[in-house]
C-alpha cells in the first residue's frame, strides 16, 4: 500500500491492500463455504416445501435439488455468482413466507455469519495491522487473534438477529392475544397498537442501520478488542452520527471494488477460456478432454467421463473451477479490507481517535522466559527479613610484613660458617 494519508484517498488504495495472498486465500475459503451454506439452505427449503411446511418458491425449490442438474451449483461453477445470488434472495428475506420460512432464514444467516465472522476477522486483522501499523503480520498471527476473539466476532454480527427475533416474538404474542375470542381484537388495537409500532419500528431501524454498518462491525472488533455488543453499537453510531461522510466513503469503496472485481473476473474468464481452447487444438484423435454443454439452462464446461483419461479430465476441470472462485475470494477480502479503512476514517472523524491507536493484547512475561518466578513479598516475609541479622563483613587483614633484605656481606659470612 502506498503512503497513508489518513483521509478518503486511502480508499483509492484499498484494492491493492486487499490483493494480498493471505487475504485472498482466506476470502477464497470463505467464498467456498458460503456457497456450501447457500446450497444446504436451499436444499432444506426444498425439503420443507416437499413436506408441506411452507409454500415453495419455484426458484428455491429448483436450487435445492441434490441431483447433478442443480442450478445453484452450475450457476456458481459457470462464474455467474450474481445470478445465483438473485435466485437465492427469497430465502435471505426472512419475511418472504410463513414462520417456517422465517426460521430457515434465521438459521441461514446464523450459519453465514459464522463463516463471515471467522474469515472476516482474519482478513480485517491483517488489514488493521497493515494499514494502522504498517506491519506485515503472518496468517497464523491473524488466525490466533480471530480465534481468541471468536465470541466477539460472532455476537457482533448476531446481535441484530437477536434483537429482530425478540421483536418478532413480541409481535407474534400480539397475534396470539388477538386470537382470544371477543376481547382479543380490542386488546390488539389498544394498548397493543402502540407496542406494535415500537417493536416493528425497532425491526426497521435495526435492519437499515445494521446493513449499513455491516462493513465496519468486524473491523471494529479487530481494532478495538471489546465485546460484540459494544462493537456493534460503535459501528452503528458511526453510521448515525457521520451518515453523510459514511455514505461518501461507502460509495467510493463500492465503485473501486466493483471495477477491481469485474476486471479480475474478466481476466480469470479469459484465462479459463484460453486454456480450454488452446489445449483443445492439440487433440488429434477427435476425443475432447472437456466440452461446453448446457446444464440446468447454463452454458458450462463439462469434463468428458470415461476411464483413466476421464479421471484427469475431472481433475483439470476442478482446477479450472478453482480459478473461477478466485474473484469471489478477492471480493470477500476487499469487502472487509475496505471496511477496515472506512472504520478507521470514521473513528477518526467521529471519535477523534488517531489511526495508529489500536488494541493490542498485553504480552505477559512468562516465568520460563525470565528463568525465575517473580515472588510476591507478603507482610510475614518482610517481618522475617527484618529480624534476620545482617551478615558481618569480614575484617580487613593487614598484609604480612615482608622480610627485610640482608646485606650481601652477611650472607657470604653465613655461607662460610655453614661450610
Amino acid at each position: 500500500m502506498r503512503k497513508r494519508t489518513g483521509d478518503w484517498r486511502d480508499l483509492l488504495s484499498a484494492y491493492s491492500l486487499a490483493l494480498e495472498t493471505n487475504k485472498v486465500f482466506v476470502g477464497f475459503c470463505a467464498a467456498v463455504l458460503t456457497a456450501f451454506v447457500m446450497f444446504l439452505a436451499s436444499w432444506a427449503y426444498a425439503r420443507c416445501a416437499g413436506l408441506g411446511l411452507l409454500a415453495a418458491s419455484a426458484s428455491l425449490k429448483e436450487l435445492g435439488t441434490l441431483g447433478g442438474e442443480s442450478p445453484l451449483v452450475w450457476e456458481l461453477l459457470a462464474g455467474k455468482g450474481l445470478v445465483a445470488l438473485r435466485d437465492f434472495l427469497p430465502l435471505l428475506n426472512p419475511f418472504y413466507g410463513n414462520l417456517c420460512h422465517f426460521v430457515l432464514s434465521i438459521f441461514t444467516y446464523a450459519a453465514l455469519f459464522c463463516v463471515w465472522a471467522y474469515a472476516g476477522g482474519i482478513v480485517s486483522r491483517l488489514a488493521v495491522l497493515e494499514y494502522a501499523k504498517d506491519d506485515l503480520p503472518t496468517l497464523g498471527e491473524a488466525r490466533q487473534t480471530a480465534e481468541s476473539r471468536c465470541a466477539s466476532y460472532l455476537f457482533a454480527l448476531w446481535w441484530p438477529l437477536i434483537i429482530i427475533a425478540v421483536c418478532i416474538l413480541m409481535n407474534t404474542l400480539g397475534g396470539l392475544v388477538a386470537s382470544i375470542p371477543i376481547v382479543g381484537r380490542p386488546l390488539l388495537v389498544f394498548p397493543g397498537y402502540p407496542l406494535l409500532l415500537i417493536s416493528t419500528g425497532a425491526i426497521v431501524f435495526v435492519v437499515i442501520v445494521s446493513v449499513l454498518a455491516l462493513t465496519m462491525v468486524v473491523p471494529a472488533v479487530s481494532a478495538g478488542g471489546r465485546g460484540g455488543l459494544e462493537n456493534w453499537l460503535t459501528a452503528c453510531s458511526y453510521v448515525i452520527y457521520g451518515l453523510r461522510r459514511f455514505v461518501c466513503y461507502a460509495l467510493l469503496a463500492a465503485v473501486i471494488g466493483l471495477i477491481a472485481v469485474v476486471a479480475l473476473w474478466a481476466v480469470v474468464e479469459m484465462l479459463v477460456f484460453l486454456i480450454f481452447k488452446t489445449v483443445e487444438f492439440g487433440f488429434v484423435h477427435g476425443s475432447a478432454w472437456m466440452r461446453e454443454d448446457i446444464v440446468a439452462g447454463k452454458s458450462v464446461l463439462v469434463p468428458v467421463a470415461g476411464g483413466w483419461n476421464g479421471f484427469f479430465s475431472y481433475v483439470m476441470w476442478a482446477l479450472l473451477m478453482v480459478l473461477r472462485a478466485i474473484p469471489a475470494g478477492y471480493a470477500f477480502a476487499y469487502f472487509f479490507t475496505a471496511g477496515t479503512v472506512i472504520f478507521f476514517l470514521m473513528r477518526k472523524a467521529v471519535d477523534n481517535v488517531e489511526i495508529e491507536e489500536i488494541y493490542e493484547e498485553e504480552e505477559e512475561v512468562q516465568a520460563e522466559d525470565l528463568g525465575a518466578f517473580p515472588v510476591e513479598e507478603t507482610p510475614e516475609a518482610e517481618a522475617e527479613a527484618a529480624e534476620e541479622p545482617e551478615p558481618e563483613e569480614p575484617e580487613e587483614q593487614e598484609p604480612a610484613e615482608e622480610p627485610e633484605p640482608q646485606d650481601e656481606a652477611e650472607g657470604e659470612e653465613e655461607a662460610e660458617e655453614e661450610q
